[in-house]
């Protein structure tokens, strides 16, 4: 009896033992080829004011934040829970009083936003930034 060999077939596949290989010449290439565009961001215009208006001295209430962190309300040393005790009362002397805000330009912004709360608490919401005018 005759044998009869059986014919293997050759599996056909792709080597993968370059892979890594040519996946890291794939991103050196698009690493080196792709150009990164820096975001400029958005502008921001702040406001300016065009005219100054004098707030009558009778109803204005002036609070100073200087760069240490000390409150004053209208010349008097006070305390951050203090404010909304004298901003109410302030209120109920006059209605129609407006807070004139005034801080240096080193105040650290939390106690800002420490007065600010108060002064929301006590319902004296209209409030004049004031600012230095710069002599040119």
């Amino acid at each position: 009896m005759a044998r009869i060999k059986k014919i293997r077939k050759h599996e056909i596949g792709v080597p993968s033992s370059s892979l890594a290989d040519m996946a890291f010449i794939l991103l050196i290439f698009f690493v080196v080829s792709t150009t990164f565009v820096r975001e400029r961001g958005l502008r921001v215009y702040l406001p300016r004011a065009e005219s100054i208006d004098k707030i009558p001295r009778a109803n204005a209430v002036t609070i100073y934040i200087d760069q240490s962190g000390n409150i004053s309300i209208d010349d008097f040393i006070v305390e951050i829970p203090m404010i909304e005790h004298i901003m109410r009362r302030k209120l109920l002397e006059n209605f129609n009083m407006i807070t004139a805000f005034r801080t240096d330009e080193n105040t650290q912004y939390g106690v800002m936003q420490d007065v600010m709360n108060q002064m929301r608490r006590a319902e004296a919401l209209r409030v004049s930034f004031e600012t230095r005018r710069r002599v040119r």
